[in-house]
């Protein structure tokens, strides 16, 4: 077994996931046949073994989480797709697992008895020496299990995720959808573990960084949302993602505009209303990019009773739903940022004015969804 690790350890990490996740799939589907000390099991759970060992590399765990039917390496989104992963991702939610964190001395015995519960639908598994089992679940205390260090480096570490997509935005590029896609995934993945969506949220610092703290915070808001309203799976990775790219437009727009400090004129105001169309055209030949994002980069300034803008007639009569949500996401954050918040009353505020707005700026039952479980998550009701 020495010269299949050799071989192992000279495959990309990529490779070493998807033949990890083949060779787990085919042993549990092995163990319907045989039992786990059946040679052909074992010989599959010490090459898994293998592969998560280099997988760990130096450090004392690796961890291996499914989040809405996503895997993700040590909080590292997996987006590879392969039939075997999928399987996979079923055979472990069907035992109620969404979690596996292997620990620094595991033993390919530990491997090959995880397996063979996995397999059987009788049994329950449990934890072992060295691997934990669990469930993802949404945090309901209020203590977080970030530390302010963490939720710094994890802030940071997205902010520049999207930045480096933006960066490669123009008319004549294509944007890489899958960068923020991984955010996406991190984003709900940090639901599960900071109960304050606030603190997930980056605080404003600079005109020039506006656009990408902005669009993470959008972002943030509106899967907050919809978590809330019920959207689960591919869904709500859509309009994740849709929300992210909510004013891209804005890359076409004058930096000197946008970073204005002083009143915009007349036409500024005009030429910064256009960000709507200009984000609306630019996805609709965007390879990738979910259906509903052009409605609500084009529609994020619209209002629930057809004010606003762009100032079409054809908008006039209903506002895209999606685009519903990430208007209260936009102004949310956008109150927030002319005021650096940092006491619980004047996120209060913020609700308040939400309210004012309710049945003409914001559509009553998704404002109301959203004041009620941000309070009630907050401790405010």
């Amino acid at each position: 077994m020495a010269g299949s690790r050799t071989l192992v350890e000279k495959m990309s990490d990529k490779e070493i996931k998807l033949e990890l996740i083949t060779i787990l799939t085919t042993a549990i589907s092995n163990c319907s046949l045989y039992s786990t000390d059946h040679s052909i099991v074992k010989a599959q759970a010490e090459r898994a073994r293998d592969m998560i060992m280099i997988l760990m590399g130096e450090n004392d765990e690796t961890e291996m989480m499914i989040i809405d039917n996503d895997l993700v390496f040590d909080k590292e989104p997996f987006k590879e797709r392969s039939i075997h992963l999928q399987n996979f991702i079923k055979k472990l939610q069907r035992k109620g697992i969404d979690k596996m964190i292997f620990k620094r001395g595991f033993s390919s015995e530990e491997v090959a008895s995880l397996i063979g519960d996995v397999a059987d639908i009788a049994s329950s598994p449990t934890s072992y020496d060295h691997i934990s089992l669990g469930a993802v679940e949404v945090r309901l205390e209020s203590e977080s299990e970030f530390s302010p260090e963490e939720l710094e480096n994890f802030r940071e570490e997205q902010i520049n995720k999207v930045k480096d997509v933006f960066s490669g935005v123009s008319r004549y590029k294509k944007l890489d959808i899958t960068g923020l896609e991984d955010v996406v995934i991190n984003f709900i993945a940090a639901f599960k573990k900071e109960v304050n969506i606030l603190n997930i949220m980056t605080p404003f610092k600079s005109y020039t960084e506006w656009t990408y703290t902005h669009a993470a915070n959008v972002a943030i808001i509106t899967l907050f949302q919809a978590e809330a309203l019920g959207i689960k799976g591919e869904l709500i990775h859509e309009i994740g993602v849709s929300a992210l790219l909510h004013d891209v437009g804005k890359m076409f727009v004058s930096n000197d505009i946008l970073n204005k400090a002083g009143k915009l004129t007349s036409d500024e105001w005009e030429e910064i209303q256009k960000h709507t169309l200009y984000g609306a055209k630019y996805l609709l030949t965007t390879e990738g990019a979910p259906q509903m994002s052009v409605p609500i980069a084009l529609q994020h300034h619209l209002r629930y009773d057809g004010k606003g803008y762009p100032r079409m007639s054809s908008f006039r009569s209903k506002q895209h739903i999606f685009s519903q949500i990430v208007t209260i996401s936009d102004f949310f954050d956008a109150i927030r940022a002319k005021r650096p918040y940092k006491k619980d009353f004047e996120v209060v505020e913020i609700l308040s004015l939400l309210k004012k707005g309710i049945g003409t700026t914001f559509n009553p039952m998704i404002a109301n969804s959203f004041i009620n479980n941000l309070g009630r998550t907050l401790n405010f009701n």
